[in-house]
């Protein structure tokens, strides 16, 4: 049975007050591998509570196989606003293989990962809260899935790095160290690229065949692209894995530089398109059908570094990033997304991780037409703010604390303003073989 409202706050109390009040650990034990910052424009080394870095799997040390096991529960109580008040508890299971084929059968450069999950039917944004900027990463909208995740194969060739397989391009693409402790998905890359395709881009949970290619150009200076399934997975069966290539589904195509002057700053600029079929919003034929559009497209612009440093990892970083894309199909058409994340806020914690964001998703024009056409009101933007507190316990335990807060959610002004407090905690392992 879900808990009460009124015992719900005692519990958030509770486990804060653990995250916060455990001892660090002694000096000369080593800090919880989840816990240790990693340079801005780095992946990082262990997964935050973002799934799409969740699949940058533990790929060093001597193991030549590594397999990651972790389970993942949110609790959520929403208090003000949205569809209605109430709470309920997602929870996830991850697996992740990895191979480092040079390890394991002596062939240099190659590495495989094979990734699956398990999440429950319950949803906090589709049966609580109703926004157009998600409020955590591993929701799967009311719909329980065991599935495949990823399964690729990666080859370095010079200063070339090829990949091939099921791919989650937002492990890689529009992302910055920074953003990777918030739960929102306004923060995991732009809204406006999240928003689009048919069935959205390739990430969590629905992914898609791809081809992958990155280019080290400099030290400083990088580039990679990617060709993807339009339509990852299906529409109509949204809890199985498919590969459906075909004209009207079209492909999706992604491309980004990177410019990386210092190990703490990334600057980036990236560009997608979608050469399918959508529905026009807002355009009908003489019939009385809605019309259809060839392509849609976008991009984004945004980076992050770091602004203070109180000594070591320990200090202040900032990120920002506008997105920007068609709205003939699209709902969004622009988006915003701005944060700052302290690492070592407190001497006592100097692995815990505080952050604050703001997100905003701007409704395009035949979006709002074709919701007054149809009788309904429409704000011009949402807004989304998030505060969280990230606070690794043990090596296999970390606990995270999470408010948000949305100003017009889905832009509908049926929708009062919504408040939600999430409970967030996983318990992880890597075994090597």
């Amino acid at each position: 049975m879900a808990p009460t409202k009124s015992s719900l706050l005692p519990v958030y109390l509770i486990i804060a007050a653990v995250a916060l009040s455990r001892p660090v650990l002694a000096d000369d034990t080593p800090a919880p591998a989840a816990a240790t910052p990693a340079p801005v424009d780095a992946a990082p080394a262990a997964p935050g509570p973002n799934i799409a870095v969740q699949s940058q799997a533990a790929a060093t040390g001597p193991s030549p196989i590594t397999l990651r096991l972790q389970y993942t529960g949110e609790l959520g109580y929403n208090a003000v606003g949205g569809i209605h008040q109430g709470t309920t508890y997602l929870n996830q299971l991850l697996a992740q293989l990895h191979v480092d084929t040079d390890k394991a059968f002596g062939w240099t450069g190659g590495s495989f990962v094979l990734e699956g999950f398990y999440e429950n039917a319950d949803s906090l944004d589709s049966q609580f809260v109703g926004a157009a900027q998600d409020p955590s990463l591993i929701d799967t909208s009311g719909v329980a899935m065991f599935r495949l995740y990823q399964a690729y194969y990666k080859q370095d060739i010079g200063n070339t790095n090829l990949l091939f397989g099921i791919y989650d391009p937002e492990t890689e693409f529009g992302i910055t160290k920074p953003m990777d402790i918030f739960f929102n998905g306004a923060y995991a890359w732009t809204t406006t690229l999240d928003h689009s395709g048919l069935n959205g881009p390739s990430t969590y949970p629905n992914t898609s065949l791809a081809f992958r290619i990155h280019q080290q150009i400099t030290d400083q200076w990088s580039v990679q692209a990617a060709v993807l399934d339009g339509v990852p997975d299906s529409i109509k069966y949204p809890n199985i894995n498919t590969v459906n290539i075909n004209k009207n589904a079209g492909a999706l195509i992604l491309a980004e530089v990177d410019f990386v002057p210092t190990r703490t700053t990334k600057i980036m600029a990236g560009y997608w398109a979608y050469t399918g079929q959508f529905p026009a919003l807002n355009r009908f034929d003489e019939e009385g059908l809605q019309s259809q559009v060839s392509g849609s497209s976008g991009g984004y612009v945004g980076g992050a570094t770091r602004l203070y440093t109180q000594g070591g990892r320990r200090g202040l970083d900032g990120f920002a990033n506008l997105g920007f894309g068609s709205s003939a199909s699209n709902q969004v058409d622009r988006s915003l997304n701005v944060g700052l994340t302290y690492t070592g806020l407190l001497d006592s914690r100097p692995y815990d991780r505080f952050g604050v964001a703001v997100g905003l998703a701007r409704a395009g024009n035949p979006y709002r037409d074709m919701e007054i056409a149809s009788g309904n009101g429409v704000k011009r933007y949402e807004t989304n703010f998030e505060l969280t507190y990230r606070a690794p316990i043990t090596r296999w335990l970390t606990i995270q604390p999470d408010i948000q807060y949305w100003i017009n959610p889905n832009m509908d002004p049926a929708l009062k303003n919504d408040l939600l407090f999430i409970v967030h905690f996983e318990f992880s392992h890597i075994f090597g073989f």
